[in-house]
């Protein structure tokens, strides 16, 4: 059965039409509550990643580190949300997320650097970080200016920040780089239709930018696992009056 095409009668169209989002992406909006359902579905992808890292942070000492696996979730949730529904506010709520992970990846940085309290004492500042953000894209879009700027900004932070310290490896530094680039080239593609199949619900490129900056988000997270030395350590060898008391 075909689904009907978007239009007036269908979730989300009038909260569509009255506020749209900055931005089309490739993939045919449908006249269902998940409006475009490859884009919205991929988003799962960032739960897969957040539950890893949750698992992985469990022992790790430092709070940043404790923090990826919710943030991470949160970015998932707010794209999943915009995908799903495509309005200004749902928009919002995309970069509220997208905001929550870039700020506590540059805070993370900062940390090492000495330049960003540690502990709880960062929680104040962080929260305060990602909603000015917020404020300031959602008064970016009453203007009508791309408030993806933003995002850009925050990545070249991150990066400068990263390079501008030492670090024990880059391994995981450049393959979550790498990653995103790769992510960002897909995304551009599709953005710009260079390449398009608009009425394909099982493929978007855009679709495939959620799941290659959720793996990015990941190598990220083991990157700075490594700097900060929060490895897993190996169980200590039992001495020998250990093993014959």
């Amino acid at each position: 059965m075909t689904t009907p095409a978007f239009g007036p009668g269908c979730p989300w169209f009038d909260l569509h039409s009255r506020f749209p989002p900055n931005i089309d992406w490739c993939e045919e909006k449908l006249c269902a509550l998940v409006v475009t359902p490859f884009n919205t579905w991929t988003n799962l992808g960032y739960l897969v990643v957040a539950v890893a890292m949750g698992l992985l942070a469990r022992r790790c000492t430092q709070p940043a580190l404790r923090l990826f696996a919710p943030a991470t979730l949160l970015t998932g949730l707010g794209s999943f949300i915009y995908h799903q529904s495509l309005n200004l506010f749902s928009q919002l709520l995309d970069f509220m997320g997208m905001y929550t992970f870039c700020v506590l990846l540059l805070m993370a940085n900062l940390q090492r650097m000495g330049r960003w309290p540690a502990g709880g004492a960062a929680l104040p500042s962080y929260g305060l970080a990602v909603v000015a953000l917020t404020a300031l894209s959602a008064a970016s879009f009453q203007l009508g200016l791309p408030a993806q700027g933003y995002v850009a900004i925050l990545i070249l932070l991150i990066v400068g920040t990263e390079l501008a310290q030492a670090a024990r490896s880059r391994r995981f530094f450049w393959a979550s780089v790498l990653t995103m680039a790769l992510a960002a080239v897909l995304s551009a593609l599709d953005l710009t239709r260079t390449v398009c199949d608009a009425g394909n619900h099982w493929l978007q490129l855009h679709g495939l930018w959620h799941l290659l900056s959720a793996a990015a988000i990941g190598l990220a997270f083991l990157h700075l696992r490594l700097a900060w030395n929060e490895l897993p350590q190996a169980p200590r060898p039992r001495a020998a009056h250990d093993i014959h008391a």
